[in-house]
């Protein structure tokens, strides 16, 4: 793998910080400033590699490596999920193969399952279900008042008022299976991520708030999954700084991501110019 980053230094001519994280957790925090905290860099090129994890961790590596240097471009061998997304926000390029992709920031909490297991799931899931509930709600209102108006003479507003009365007591006893407290636990974590995102975009890429507002709400409430596809293309359309990496990379990307998916434990490495120092640091992390 060195041997193919090291292709890849030589033709951008660029310092290269490699993270294969297999989550995104605040003890990388210390390994990445150990590693970084005597460097200067004009430009900064990252290769990561990572399903995602803790947005506070997230933010903090992205506001790391922008204190360290001026310009940081970010390379998706294959994916930067979740938390990974986050990161990209903060750079100014977000380089990618063909298979590469990103994700919706939609964040995961854990929830207890009843036997006393627990798995992780989308925060959105709450407001997706109600997002449902009230349709159908709306629905209801709509063919009852319709069906009424179709067998009765009575005024529009009498048929509305049945129909209202009729919805409400069908719909009602859904609403009372949602807990108040969860859907607001639901709300702030969703916030927080929402507003790193936003964050990463207005001081680092000094997008004004409107737009970066724009399109950290979409990457956060607009997609039906955890697991949604973010490809070249979606991003570009997010107007993100989303470019297809230089074909004459690609083969040296291919090595890589085969020996990034062979791996357990997440790492960092950096590569600096010639002249530089190598350094290196293992994260045990098991998968």
């Amino acid at each position: 793998m060195e041997n193919s980053i090291r292709i890849i230094q030589e033709k951008r001519k660029n310092p290269i910080l490699l993270l294969d994280l297999k989550e995104i957790q605040k003890p990388i925090l210390l390994e990445a400033h150990n590693l970084l905290c005597k460097k200067k860099f004009k430009v900064l090129d990252v290769i990561l590699q990572t399903p995602g994890g803790d947005a506070d961790a997230s933010f903090l590596l992205m506001k790391l490596l922008r204190t360290k240097a001026e310009k940081v471009n970010i390379i998706v061998p294959l994916y930067a999920k979740s938390a990974g997304t986050l990161m990209c926000l903060g750079a100014d390029k977000i380089l990618l193969t063909d298979l590469s992709e990103l994700g919706p920031l939609d964040t995961q909490i854990v929830e207890q399952q009843d036997g006393g297991g627990s798995k992780f799931s989308s925060a959105l899931n709450g407001f997706k279900a109600l997002e449902q509930i009230q349709m159908h709600a709306l629905e209801t209102v709509d063919i009852t008042t319709k069906l009424i108006l179709s067998r009765n003479s009575m005024k529009i507003a009498e048929a509305i008022k049945l129909s209202i009365d009729f919805s409400s007591k069908t719909i009602g006893s859904l609403y009372s299976q949602f807990n108040p407290y969860k859907i607001g636990e639901y709300a702030r974590v969703l916030e927080i991520g929402e507003r790193y995102g936003i964050i990463l975009l207005t001081r680092y890429l000094k997008w004004n708030k409107e737009n970066a507002e724009k399109t950290v709400k979409t990457l956060v409430k607009r997609y039906p999954s955890h697991g949604f596809v973010l490809d070249l293309e979606e991003l570009q359309q997010l107007n993100l700084p989303a470019e297809k990496i230089d074909n004459d990379l690609i083969e040296s990307i291919l090595h890589i991501r085969k020996e990034l998916l062979e791996t357990s434990i997440s790492s960092m490495k950096l590569f600096e110019l010639s002249g530089g120092e190598e350094s290196d640091s293992i994260i045990e992390n098991e998968i």
